[in-house]
């Protein structure tokens, strides 16, 4: 058997990582060489979890970060983890790591070969919003930045959007990103306004806006496999509806289609073992087409979290876990209650 893999990303790298160290050829194929950037967050959240799952990821270049800072509307709440909350990586470098140690595997990489592989995987990205019920889009840049930051800052309903902006720390850089629920008209007005709010505050100081845009799907694609091939990662639409983290999804998507390929029990149980190891995070959030009661919502919690510690730390759980211990939309639903 032969697997061909459209996509060198996360999810495309790990599937033919799992593929090739159990002897299946594979042939992982992208558009572009590598190492390439990537419009990203760039955040492993939990990364104890990911290392559960991907122990090679534990080598990964990145920084660790155990501080958050929520805002909403005029409440601010901060948050020191003991284990850290995530690990943040400059897409540029994890992706080139997880594509070399493929090819280590036995993977041969292509630059826009047509597939011969008896089985086609397609992780080529987010596809257009027609594909999915629900999408929205993010603006986001890695700034260089003089001083290291030690802090993530979560600012939800950046002006009244049904979204977030936020700052995510990394080595040298400040990534700076605002993403919503699709409709959303000026969003580009709203990411620079965030990126004045962070210089004003002092936390950065940044003279020059710059942006990425991407689309980010907020439900599973229509269809996730035919006859012709299967979807994993962004492709497939798995993404955290409450937070727009796919990196985790994607590379755990790959792994389980690896699974269904290498024991022959096809994508009907890939999508199944899907659903069942992640379907939680997946669910559209109810209040999503009603900002001003999500926003509502999210003020409640973060009031809240400014005077009770250990309420914010549960905010905090919600929001970087990945393990389905705590289901963010449940516990929106409760705090409404």
């Amino acid at each position: 058997m032969r697997v061909s893999i459209l996509g060198a990303g996360p999810a495309g790298s790990t599937a033919a990582y799992y593929l090739a160290k159990n002897g299946i050829e594979v042939e992982l194929i992208d558009r572009v060489e590598f190492p390439r950037e990537k419009p990203c967050a760039g955040g492993l959240f939990n990364p104890l979890l990911y290392y559960d799952e991907f122990p090679h990821v534990k080598e990964a270049e990145g920084v660790y970060i155990y501080k958050v800072r929520f805002y909403c509307g005029k409440y601010e709440a901060e948050h020191q983890s003991e284990k850290p909350l995530l690990k943040m990586v400059l897409r540029r470098d994890f992706d080139y790591y997880l594509l070399k140690l493929a090819t280590e595997s036995g993977a041969k990489f292509h630059i826009n070969k047509v597939p011969e592989g008896s089985v086609v995987i397609d992780a080529t990205g987010v596809k257009t919003p027609s594909h999915y019920n629900r999408a929205g889009i993010c603006m986001v840049y890695d700034f260089p930045v003089d001083s290291d930051i030690d802090t993530v800052h979560i600012h939800y309903g950046w002006e009244g959007i049904t979204g977030y902006a936020w700052l995510y720390p990394k080595k040298g850089f400040a990534n700076i990103g605002i993403g919503a629920y699709l409709p959303c008209r000026n969003i580009k007005k709203y990411y620079t306004s965030y990126v004045k709010f962070l210089t004003s505050r002092g936390i950065v100081n940044i003279k020059h806006i710059k942006y990425r845009a991407k689309l980010i799907p907020f439900s599973p694609a229509k269809i996730i496999y035919d006859d012709k091939l299967v979807k994993i990662g962004d492709a497939a639409g798995f993404v955290n509806s409450s937070t727009g983290e796919g990196i985790y999804f994607a590379m755990l998507s790959g792994k389980i289609c690896a699974e269904a390929i290498i024991k022959n029990r096809g994508f009907d149980w890939y999508l199944k073992r899907c659903r069942e190891q992640f379907g939680e995070y997946l669910k559209r959030i109810r209040f999503s087409r009603a900002p001003a009661l999500l926003n509502r919502v999210l003020e409640k919690a973060v009031k809240i979290a400014s005077r009770d510690t250990e309420f914010c730390k549960t905010l905090a759980d919600n929001f970087f876990r990945l393990d389905n211990r705590l289901v963010t939309i449940q516990f929106l639903k409760n705090l409404w209650r």
